[in-house]
């Protein structure tokens, strides 16, 4: 079969895991920490698990959780603010190579649109990024995500606001400046093209604040594209060697059936997901993403100089971060990337996720064979309800399964030639969800005891899948199997 698969993994291989700070650090005022868009994300018991109730939001919404009697997990997270040497050690302890994670933006500007930074926040993350470096785990860096500062939704707009892309391109400036000597990779904006799921959080809008919601997405997303051609160029100057990175959430969807209006909006759907890295890789905005917004009356302002910009300042990598797989039907679903059909040829946990490892083998493909630049894998995992035993033990074969049949499927494009140089899962330890606020969906190989209230006593305990996942990371990926001593 020619070369083995363990050949064509890269001897650097970064394998590890990913987290970000909003769901991690807590500590919400301290060290004069301004408030984010997360810190308002209340916990809602009893809520289906598959609304996403803070994904789009209106202002009598955001004004009902704003001063609302909730308890906000976010603010506490899981902790990881004063006890990040005890995480990085249980890390250290699974051997893991990379953890990527974020900075708070408004633990480095309170408000987003302040003359200097917090000196208290940069002075954190010289802490956590020097003892990573102990560690030998090398960080990767998420300078934004779904974590803006309050103050930007209430007095500009969110990202609608020209004037975001000044206060970003400041604030990712003097991260860069301040940690370029001790972090190499950079991712600038989570997930940029998940705005039709992340509005509120990604962007800061307010949909009754804007005319044409649509259209205030886009504007603010190009505004997004500036800031980031701007803070790659810096970073470029500042650091030839520094690897500046876009990401992307795959959301590439497959056609229900070969029926013909199936594959066309399943095609013309995807090439609107492919739209954000064409943009940021190739340099410039496509015709098909023109002439859809043409079709869909939607006007952007767009500078000669911005297309200049963007031409010149491309990301060098492609972080992905992959989770699911859906299906498009002509005769059920538009070109609304939240309009989809569940492939009934596949199981879903208990938040609607459909488990699809092959997914994972398709779009790196199809994502390598369209940029030819190399990538990571920026998430993957998917949640689960563990259960931990009166000897505090989780047996979590469901999560192992999982990993081994993503890690063969990536292995598999690598083996065909994609250009992979690191595999984060999603989280390497237990964190607050994202999109419910849960404790209880837990990603981890390291439960963290803590619940959905913020009660326990937080002690470690290492699930069977962490020895696995240790046995993948010394093996550089060849022994998937698992061990039944453990």
């Amino acid at each position: 079969m020619g070369e083995s698969y363990m050949s064509k993994i890269r001897k650097d291989f970064l394998w590890g895991g990913a987290i970000a700070a909003n769901q991690a650090e807590g500590a919400h005022r301290r060290d004069e920490r301004g408030l984010s868009t997360a810190d308002i994300q209340p916990f809602i018991p009893g809520a289906d698990p598959t609304d996403l109730h803070f994904n789009n939001m209106d202002s009598e919404t955001y004004e009902k959780y704003k001063h609302g009697t909730y308890y906000f997990p976010k603010r506490q997270g899981v902790h990881f603010y004063e006890r990040y040497r005890e995480y990085i050690d249980a890390l250290a302890d699974m051997h893991v190579k990379t953890l990527r994670l974020s900075i708070s933006w408004s633990r480095i500007f309170p408000n987003g649109d302040d003359t200097g930074p917090n000196e208290q926040g940069l002075a954190f993350y010289d802490r956590l990024f020097r003892y990573m470096k102990e560690k030998n785990i090398e960080p990767i860096v998420t300078i934004f995500h779904y974590e803006m500062p309050l103050n930007l939704v209430e007095q500009y707009g969110g990202w609608t606001n020209r004037k975001l892309i000044d206060y970003f391109v400041k604030y990712g400036q003097t991260v860069l400046q301040r940690y370029h000597q001790t972090v190499k990779y950079w991712i600038i904006i989570n997930q940029i093209n998940l705005v039709h799921k992340e509005a509120f959080a990604s962007l800061g809008i307010l949909k009754d604040k804007v005319d044409h919601y649509e259209q205030a997405q886009f504007q603010a997303v190009h505004h997004q594209f500036v800031a980031s051609a701007k803070i790659t160029e810096f970073g470029h100057k500042l650091n030839p060697s520094l690897q500046m990175g876009m990401m992307l959430a795959d959301t590439l969807t497959a056609p229900y059936s070969c029926e013909p209006a199936d594959v066309e909006l399943n095609f013309r759907r995807n090439r609107m997901q492919y739209f954000y890295s064409d943009v940021l890789i190739r340099g410039e905005y496509p015709e098909y993403a023109l002439t859809y917004f043409e079709d869909h009356d939607i006007q952007l302002e767009i500078t000669e100089s911005e297309k200049e910009l963007l031409r010149n300042n491309t990301a060098d990598f492609l972080a992905v971060s992959y989770y699911w797989s859906n299906t498009v039907k002509a005769s059920e679903n538009t070109m609304d990337p939240n309009s989809t059909v569940k492939n009934p040829h596949l199981k879903a946990n208990r938040w609607g996720w459909s488990i699809n490892a092959s997914g994972l083998y398709l779009c790196m493909s199809k994502y390598w064979d369209r940029y030819h630049v190399p990538m990571m894998v920026a998430e993957n995992g998917l949640g689960f309800k563990d259960v931990l035993t009166a000897d505090n033990k989780v047996h979590d074969d469901y999560r192992i399964e999982y990993h081994q049949e993503h890690i063969a499927a990536l292995k598999e494009a690598i083996r065909e030639g994609a250009d992979v140089f690191a595999y984060c899962t999603w989280a390497p330890f237990d964190i607050i969800s994202a999109g419910t606020a849960e404790m209880s969906k837990r990603y981890g190989f390291i439960y963290v005891d803590y619940d959905d209230e913020g009660n326990g006593s937080g002690q470690f305990h290492f699930k069977d899948s962490f020895y696995w996942y240790k046995q993948v990371i010394d093996s550089n990926g060849e022994d998937l199997h698992k061990n039944t001593n453990d």
